[in-house]
């Protein structure tokens, strides 16, 4: 029984090692804050930054960002480590029908004269937790910010009105 557990152990070591948590990751810090990396996507890449997202990989925290280039009708899929900020993987797609509602919601954003970041900001005020995701969506005629927040025993959603520029208390769910 010995031999089986110990040939075990050699052949899949990572079934034995835990993957850390998402929150672990993040409260033991040394990573460049999603902010940040947000914030200098918007000085280097033309369109609007239309969601941020983060995983873990490997044990690595991973930043994923799509920028919406309206002019030429591209998103833009951006991933970096979280660790040093430094690009990891760049990827060009065609906007789809699909894309339409987060379109729309980005357009709103454009035409409050406002950044990603600055909306995140703004969402994220008086509000508890890591930012763990941020996207542009519509909905019901309502264009707004959905953000997930984690903290150390739950994960939260809101929901921000872009042209009211407030909570969307009917969208907010736990």
């Amino acid at each position: 029984m010995f031999r089986i557990v110990l040939s075990l152990l050699v052949v899949f070591p990572s079934m034995v090692m835990a993957t850390p948590s998402m929150h672990t990751l993040l409260s033991e810090g040394g990573y460049v804050q999603p902010i940040t990396v947000i914030e200098q996507i918007e000085l280097d890449y033309r369109g609007i930054v239309s969601s941020f997202d983060m995983d873990v990989e490997n044990g690595q925290l991973i930043y994923e960002v799509d920028v919406l280039n309206l002019e030429d009708s591209e998103i833009t899929e951006l991933s970096f480590f979280a660790v040093d900020g430094a690009l990891m993987k760049k990827k060009l797609t065609t906007l789809e029908s699909d894309d339409l509602d987060q379109v729309k919601a980005a357009k709103v954003l454009i035409s409050k004269g406002m950044t990603f970041t600055e909306l995140v900001k703004l969402a994220k005020e008086n509000q508890s937790g890591y930012l763990i995701e941020a996207e542009l969506d519509r909905d019901l005629a309502i264009s707004y910010l959905e953000l997930k927040l984690l903290n150390v025993s739950s994960k939260h959603t809101i929901a921000f009105d872009i042209e009211e520029l407030r909570p969307l208390p009917l969208l907010q769910w736990d």
